[in-house]
Formats: structure tokens, sequence, C-alpha cells
């Protein structure tokens, strides 16, 4: 079976020299993650499991839910509880219509609750219907240790989040093209009924002015959760996503951009195997020949830059009993890495052609001649044992 040189040869490609060690970031804030967000790989973490407020991030799970219900061209209407709605606003009136693209703009730039609570009315039905959808849609994220009670993030002692799971919500949100767009948009004009509304939108996040690289994402305050913000970059093609719950005053930005340095600086990513690479060959039971395996995915991780190069993953290919007819891209077993931590990630083991069972008729061929073979046996025995009878009788 020709698999292992043809991994050996990749991992002798990820070599390269040991370089400095990386002291880990001074967060002032008490819980805070930064992670990867092409492999939800955790960077660095800082009670990243805690339960904690996360005040207006809440409203990246808003924008989501939001976007996954709603058509950009639909039209809100404000309720009277929208309108009253305390905290950061752009002072809806009851009645007042907007289109849900220019109310998510004002949602997650300026951090408008009145915007809230409207889009919740206006695809929930009711804030309370909202909600469900809100900690359903968490959970799909992977939120596992997060209960979100309002679709804006004012007090609740049933309203938390923890920075993990944050992370994961805004990694989802990321993936959406238009919610991208919003919170790396620093201004917006939008369109309301009255020339003197506010209409002149600023993004409250200073990273996407004060951070190289900056793509996102969102703000958040109130006395009881202190400063919250939630911040992704890219560079060198990487992106990642940093979360910051619980700082005080201006320390949220060096927070923020400390965890960003560090996931940039501290760690390179690497490609581990490549989609559609060929890592050998197995026979095929009852085929025509053997079948070449070869990778369905690439598999992306973030290694430490400043550690010896001992520390590369290892790997074991896990493969079922191969038996013919073999489809061209079925699946056949996988490729599981593991590290020092446990296991990395796994990716599957396809077929990259297909392999015909062997024609029926050698094999019954086969059987007629072992039969033939087996007659004639017992014919000569017979034919002794005739002989031997007739001298006999003869005596």
């Amino acid at each position: 079976m020709r698999v292992a040189f043809c991994l050996l040869s990749l991992f002798l490609s990820l070599t390269v020299g040991v370089t400095r060690a990386y002291a880990e970031p001074q967060i002032v804030a008490p819980a805070a993650v930064v992670l990867d967000l092409k492999t939800g790989q955790v960077l660095y973490a800082k009670e990243a499991t805690r339960r904690m407020y996360p005040a207006s991030t809440t409203k990246i799970l808003t924008a989501l839910v939001v976007l996954q219900n709603a058509k950009l061209d639909d039209r809100i209407r404000a309720s009277e509880r929208a309108a009253c709605t305390e905290g950061s606003a752009i002072w809806l009136r009851k009645g007042e219509e907007m289109a849900v693209r220019d109310a998510l703009y004002a949602l997650l730039l300026n951090s408008a609750n009145d915007v809230a609570t409207a889009l919740a009315e206006k695809v929930g039905g009711s804030v309370g219907n909202f909600v469900r959808l809100m900690n359903r849609t968490a959970r799909a994220c992977g939120a596992t240790d997060s209960h979100f009670n309002n679709p804006h993030g004012l007090p609740d002692e049933n309203h938390y989040t923890t920075a993990l799971d944050l992370a994961r919500i805004t990694r989802v949100a990321m993936g959406n093209k238009v919610f991208r767009e919003i919170v790396a948009t620093k201004t917006k004009t939008i369109r309301r009924s009255a020339p003197e509304d506010l209409s002149l939108l600023v993004n409250h996040n200073k990273l996407l002015w004060r951070y190289e690289g900056a793509t996102g994402v969102k703000t958040g305050y109130t006395t009881q959760a202190g400063q919250c913000l939630v911040a992704s970059a890219q560079r060198d093609g990487r992106e990642l996503i940093a979360v910051v719950l619980g700082s005080v005053g201006a320390n949220v930005w060096q927070d923020a951009a400390a965890l960003l340095d560090y996931g940039f600086s501290a760690y390179r990513l690497v490609e581990l195997i490549k989609e559609g690479q060929v890592i050998g060959s197995v026979p095929v039971a009852g085929g025509t020949g053997p079948v070449t395996l070869k990778v369905a995915r690439s598999l992306w991780y973030n290694l430490p830059a400043g550690k010896p190069t001992v520390a590369l993953p290892t790997w074991r290919l896990s493969l079922a009993p191969v038996e013919a007819p073999v489809a061209q891209g079925q699946t056949l077993g996988e490729v599981v890495f593991t590290g020092p931590s446990g296991e990395l990630g796994r990716v599957a083991v396809v077929a990259a052609q297909a392999v015909a069972r062997r024609p029926g008729w050698p094999r019954v061929v086969k059987g007629l001649s072992a039969g033939g073979s087996l007659f004639l046996v017992l014919a000569a025995l017979w034919a002794v044992r005739k002989r031997r009878r007739q001298r006999l009788f003869r005596r």
C-alpha cells in the first residue's frame, strides 16, 4: 500500500527553522479569546468560557438571524415598544418605516437599540419569538454556553454568553457577505422618512481606523457589562477574530489589538493536506485493479511560529476494506491529524477513479476447471478399482 511515503513528503515540506518564542498578550479584560476565522482554532484564551454580559455585541447574532430570515428590501415598521427602547438609538418614531438593509446598518454601525427591537418584531412577529430564533441560531453556531433574552443586549440576568461562544457566532456571521460588508463600513447614509432624522451613521468600531487590516465587527457597552468588543482583521491571507468582554475604558482597544497582534505573529497558518492530493493506492477486493486515494478537501491549521518543527502534527490513515465496485469520489476512509493537545482535524479520503468488478466468467471457468479435474481423479480411481476386481475374479 503506497500511502506512507506520500504523507511523509507532505510533512517534510512543512519543515522550517526554529524561531523565537512569543509572549502571550497582557489583557485587562477578564475574558478574551482570539481565533482563526478559516479553521475556528483558538490561538489564545483567557477565561474564554466564563459567562459574561455581552452588551451590544449581542447585535452580531441579531443581524445574523435577520439576514437568515428576511430580505434586504423588506421594510420594518417601528412599534411604540421599538420607538421607546432605551439606550443607544437613531430615535425611530412610532410608525416610521425603513428598509431592512438600512436598519441593519443602523443596528451594526450606530448600535441602535430601537432598530434592534423593530427588526426583532419584523422577523419574529414578536420579540419573544425572535429571541427563540436567536438561541436556536446560537446553538447552531456552536455556542453551547449562552442564552439571549433580547435583541439589543441591555442588561438581563438571563442574557449572557462567553468570549468563545461569541467568537463562534461571529465566525458564522462573517461568512455572510452582506454582514461582512456592513461591519467593515466606516460611515453610511441611510434613508429616513424626514429630513431632520438622523441619517448619517458612523461606525463605533475605532479599530477600522486604527488597526491595519481591520474588517469589523461590533462594539458594546453597559455599566454591568463593561467595555466589550469583537474585532476582526486580515493580514497575509489570514483573518482572525478577537473577543474582549468586560474591559475598562480605552483598554478595550489595546486589548483587541494585542490579541490580534499575538495571533498574527505567534502562529503561522499551514495547509496540512491539500484538496485533491494523491496519497497512495490500495488493492480492491474483486476489482480489476487498485484504487488511487486522494483527499476530499484541504485541512488548514495554525502552528506555533516560535517552536521547533518536532511539534509538527502526526497522522494516521483509517481505511475500511475496499471491495469492488468502487465509484469515483466514493469515500473510502479518512486521514486523522493529531498534535500534543489531541486531534487537530480529519479529512475524508475518496477514490480518484472508478474500479469495476472483475468479470464473472473467469471464476466460472476456474470453477469448471476445478470440477473437471475432480471428475478425472474420481474416474481414474474408479478404473483402478475395477481392474483390481477383475483380477481377483480371474483368480
